[in-house]
């Protein structure tokens, strides 16, 4: 089993008691929207942001993402958070990892709806699955748009940010991804596998037009 760091400054950065901050960094935030919204015009601006006036990290949820909320700096994180984070500092934790750790941090698994592990283990799974994709330097850019049941790849930045602007103007809070022409081959065999009721649109002008 993997050694566990006990250290309680591994939650983020220290901050004044009396402070807000992002529970997903751990940066201080403030109850103030941020500067520059994107969205101005079909979703209302968050009411906290980062100090340096932009919009707290996104969280995921089943429809996509969406920013924090900030939390006050002595408030406990909850089960979720505190798994999610822990993976984010150790990714080669196992579930049993996991749960040793809620165990020593005094959580008590026991009133998770359903058997424990197999709980923190779809958790980590679902932040496996929407974690962050870096954006490749070399080679073609595939820019993916996903929301609904439906999802979308492009060859360029711009026509996916409208459609991800436009997505979010219907409520369906699109996740969007930059990935290599590799990593989308892969991700779309896993769609067309594991979720074939979604709708697949490649709207790249080098490709064949279509849906899948």
């Amino acid at each position: 089993m993997t050694t566990h760091d006990h250290d309680h400054h591994a939650h983020g950065p220290t901050v004044a008691p009396w402070s807000l901050r992002c529970p997903e960094c751990g940066e201080p935030a403030r109850p103030v929207p941020p500067r520059r919204w994107p969205l101005d015009g079909f979703a209302s601006r968050p009411a906290a942001s980062h100090h340096d006036g932009t919009p707290l990290c996104p969280v995921p949820d089943p429809n996509g993402s969406q920013p924090a909320d900030p939390i006050g700096a002595p408030a406990r994180l909850t089960m979720w958070q505190a798994v999610r984070q822990s993976w984010r500092m150790h990714p080669d934790w196992t579930v049993a990892d996991h749960l040793a750790w809620l165990d020593d941090e005094a959580y008590d698994t026991g009133t998770l709806t359903g058997d424990p592990a197999e709980v923190v283990g779809r958790w980590l799974a679902e932040h496996r699955r929407t974690a962050p994709v870096a954006s490749p330097t070399n080679g073609p850019r595939v820019y993916m748009v996903a929301g609904g049941d439906m999802v979308t790849v492009f060859d360029s930045a711009e026509p996916a940010r409208i459609m991800a602007v436009t997505m979010t103007g219907a409520n369906l809070e699109p996740v969007t991804r930059c990935l290599t022409e590799a990593q989308w081959e892969q991700a779309h065999a896993v769609l067309r596998s594991q979720l074939p009721h979604l709708t697949v649109t490649d709207a790249r002008p080098t490709r064949a037009a279509g849906a899948s």
